[in-house]
């Protein structure tokens, strides 16, 4: 993360000297000039995507394995396959605020803010688990 973090500042400052420098008519932009910052910027958004995946999907891998409960684990199962939390109560034979209870566990556990990004790495940790 702290490459990130300097991968970015380093690209917002080679941007301001061109900016800067052609305020006062030191370097003229160009097409060329510019075009050396799409592939910094390319470079910097990729390893960004990458960075941000394999990181989210490790911690989620591991809080799966070592703190989530086998009833939160159960909750996760259902969530990916697609259940609303009525349902997944239904099935569980709990009510719909313990199916709360439990996913806002899970969000703590595993840092995940929303069923959107619950889905999207439970569906890569259960597949890894041999669950899905």
């Amino acid at each position: 993360m702290v490459f990130l973090t300097v991968l970015i500042s380093l690209g917002v400052l080679i941007f301001d000297i061109f900016h800067y420098s052609n305020s006062y008519g030191i370097v003229e932009i160009n097409n060329v000039n510019a075009l050396l910052l799409v592939p910094f910027i390319l470079l910097v958004c990729g390893l960004g995507m990458a960075l941000g995946n394999n990181k989210n999907t490790e911690a989620v891998e591991i809080a799966y394995k070592e703190r989530l409960s086998d009833r939160e684990r159960e909750v996760i199962e259902l969530i990916c396959s697609g259940k609303k939390n009525q349902e997944i109560a239904d099935e569980l034979f709990v009510d719909i605020s313990t199916v709360k209870s439990h996913i806002n566990r899970i969000y703590k556990k595993t840092g995940l803010k929303n069923r959107k990004e619950l889905r999207f790495y439970g569906d890569r940790v259960l597949q890894k688990s041999g669950n899905h």
